[in-house]
């Protein structure tokens, strides 16, 4: 966990000022739900996870190299890297003045059975 815990404040300390929305989840520990489960915080297995948003494939290719980076400037014990960009599609929820949208309810009968549409 401690060295989990170095891995992932230097990476943090790196590429903080270029990625602002950098994530850094310490997966067996704070993945899920933030902090540990277990109150000791004493997993058997920890695996770093670093992920940002960037406006290019190459700017977000900088994140894997930092990460495979900790091989030889990083706390021992690491256990492999991946380095993966995946272009993100964004859903934006919004609002629709009532007075544009159209409502209808349709009901449908057929052999004793009736359906809402």
């Amino acid at each position: 966990m401690a060295r989990a815990r170095l891995a992932a404040d230097i990476i943090a300390e790196r590429l903080d000022d270029q990625f602002p929305d950098l994530r850094i989840d310490l997966i067996g520990s704070t993945s899920l739900h933030g902090r540990a489960l277990d109150a000791t915080e004493r997993p058997y297995e920890v695996r770093l996870r670093v992920a940002a948003r960037a406006d290019s494939a190459a700017v977000a290719a900088i994140i894997g190299d930092e990460v495979e980076a900790l091989y030889t400037n990083g706390p021992a014990g690491g256990g492999g890297a991946r380095k993966l960009v995946n272009e993100q599609v964004g859903i934006v929820s919004t609002l629709i003045d009532r007075s544009r949208v159209s409502t209808a309810v349709t009901i449908r009968e057929w052999a004793g059975h009736a359906e809402t549409v």
